[in-house]
């Protein structure tokens, strides 16, 4: 293809390898603390996702765009293996060069493209979370096309951007003899009109629906405060937005290096590894965040800890008994003490939802 360029970083290379895969020693050394980073990565992914299929109450419509969202990080995570075990394996030179386009084409537009995907996934999760909290309208229900095509337009809509510029020459890909292959964009407005799409409009228009979630929270609280009565549904959309705020204030901090640093800078710079490791780590973190902030999953971890509490407690959390022995009192009470506060808990959750549907409701 016109577009393809080959450098070649090593002197005295064969023409006949001009195809060869195989990554050089310290390419291989720059890329090991991600790939360690990658298997915790997976270890978090797991855990999480074999909650999703153990527990129902997770299983939800009005976490699909979480669920979306934590699916490009999956997608991120095979990315880095598949061209890790690629760069690494392949020590002979490749003698066609479609198996060299194709990991090329694979490397370098995948991980641009799921990482926009992420921005315009979060954008659509705080959109519907606007419509829920200022309309009190449950759009999973009551706009389910609209949601479909929702999500066509923001999976297609990257992916078209990046074969347009590709086609008209605004970008070429580069491939290194003994690196990693990237695109590289022919002029700085192409650059430009890139971190618009791909950073500041979504982000943009994330912050300003946050803060309108924010205004309208603080009006009704004061409303309420006015009437001396709180609804279970305001305080419910107060966490919301809270949630939204705190898990978005971290990805940003990660994942917004790696997607400046892409435009600019070439596979083999030492600011695009560190911005790619702190991209790593974000998607390492992102299972425990959201599970952190969302109630249902705390209400799951508690009823595991109730599950080992009843393992470690014989005669059963709730059973009250008189034991011979210092230590199987301090035992039995410590057991009693917790279920008691875990019980306690649990009621409040419940509770609170219940508040929250009735709220709905009407």
């Amino acid at each position: 293809m016109s577009n393809f360029t080959l450098f070649s970083e090593i002197n005295g290379t064969n023409e006949t390898c001009l195809t060869d895969l195989h990554w050089t020693q310290e390419m291989i050394d720059s890329q090991r603390p991600i790939f360690y980073i990658c298997i915790v990565a997976t270890i978090t992914h797991s855990i999480f996702w074999f909650q999703f299929m153990l527990y129902p109450s997770v299983r939800q419509k009005s976490m699909q765009w979480l669920y979306a969202y934590l699916g490009t990080d999956i997608l991120l995570l095979i990315r880095f293996f598949v061209g890790f075990i690629v760069h690494t394996i392949s020590t002979d030179c490749i003698p066609t060069k479609l198996w060299s386009l194709f990991v090329c084409y694979f490397e370098a537009i995948v991980d641009n493209y799921l990482n926009m995907l992420e921005v315009y996934i979060l954008l659509a999760l705080n959109i519907c979370r606007y419509v829920q909290i200022v309309h009190n309208r449950n759009v999973y229900i009551s706009h389910v096309k609209l949601l479909v095509c929702s999500h066509l337009i923001i999976y297609i809509f990257p992916l078209v951007v990046f074969i347009i510029q590709l086609l008209i020459n605004w970008a070429q890909l580069r491939q290194y003899i003994g690196a990693s292959c990237d695109i590289e964009f022919t002029n700085i407005y192409v650059q430009i009109i890139n971190v618009i799409i791909g950073f500041l409009l979504p982000i943009l228009l994330n912050l300003i629906i946050v803060y309108l979630n924010m205004r309208h929270i603080h009006f009704t609280s004061r409303l309420g405060s006015a009437q001396h009565h709180v609804t279970a549904r305001e305080k419910y959309n107060r966490s919301l937005v809270i949630q939204f705020l705190v898990f978005y204030t971290i990805w940003l901090m990660f994942w917004s290096p790696n997607i400046i640093v892409y435009q600019f800078t070439s596979g083999k710079s030492s600011i695009t590894v560190i911005a790619s490791l702190l991209n790593y780590i974000e998607i390492a973190l992102d299972p425990v965040i959201i599970g952190a902030l969302d109630v249902r999953f705390q209400h799951i971890w508690r009823n595991s800890r109730m599950r080992i509490l009843n393992a470690l407690c014989p005669e059963g959390i709730n059973a009250r008994r008189i034991a011979p022995a210092t230590t199987d009192l301090f035992r039995s009470s410590a057991c009693d003490r917790s279920a008691a506060s875990i019980q306690a808990k649990q009621a409040r959750i419940l509770t609170t939802h219940n508040n929250l549907l009735s709220a709905s409701i009407t």
